[in-house]
């Protein structure tokens, strides 16, 4: 993502959570986790135990039942407001990126890591 790139969504704060805005509605949640412990399927169609982060996750508000984590790094337990809001940016740049994404029909999924 550069400054000079046009893009089709905005970001809004919702407490602690981002929500991203394409055309009047939110289309994704992007939030800050511990570690994430939960069911992911396999080649097989079974479901295995996964477990994920600390770190960023991006959430699809029509597939609320799979969390993305993104490779932006976690902000470490008791990091300053400063730290944070940095993680942050960088968490949002990655989530952009997926939306932007998946608005030009390049992939469905939100990240690499799919929970």
């Amino acid at each position: 993502m550069t400054a000079e790139s046009k893009q089709s969504h905005s970001w809004v704060r919702i407490g602690v959570i981002y929500g991203g805005v394409v055309a009047g509605t939110i289309t994704a949640l992007v939030y800050h986790a511990g570690v994430q412990r939960g069911k992911q399927a396999g080649s097989g169609g079974e479901q295995a135990e996964a477990e994920a982060g600390p770190g960023w996750y991006l959430v699809w508000v029509d597939e609320p039942h799979r969390h993305y984590q993104l490779s932006a790094p976690a902000a470490g337990a008791g990091a300053k407001a400063s730290e944070l809001d940095e993680s942050a940016l960088v968490a949002l740049a990655e989530a952009g990126d997926a939306i932007e994404a998946k608005l030009a029909g390049k992939r469905s999924g939100g990240g690499p890591n799919g929970r």
